[in-house]
């Protein structure tokens, strides 16, 4: 299973532990089958493409892959390393090919 340890750019101190990076793991096929896809990709009427992210799924999926230190540390971190983290997350998912269209083909 891959891991990524995302540095954050400063150090942190919650629930008595101190840290400076924070390591999430592969989502699972079972975090797949039990939380969907964390975005869709919808077309536009002039033929472009969108995402819509599925803010709630993002969210558990940061809860559930997010090794060390706990997921319950990452309130204390600001917006930068949040979105850092999140993207960390994220980035699992845009390496493979994006979800499909929520549109159906015709």
């Amino acid at each position: 299973m891959m891991e990524i340890v995302v540095p954050l750019a400063r150090q942190y101190q919650a629930h008595g532990d101190v840290f400076s990076s924070v390591t999430v793991r592969e989502p699972r096929f079972e975090d797949l089958l039990a939380l969907g896809e964390p975005y869709e990709v919808q077309r536009t009427p002039q033929g472009g493409r969108v995402v819509i992210e599925n803010t709630p799924a993002v969210a558990a999926y940061v809860k559930r892959c997010v090794i060390k230190p706990t997921s319950d540390h990452l309130g204390e971190l600001d917006i930068k390393d949040a979105r850092a983290v999140r993207n960390a997350v994220l980035d699992f998912f845009t390496h493979g090919e994006q979800p499909p269209d929520s549109q159906p083909k015709t």
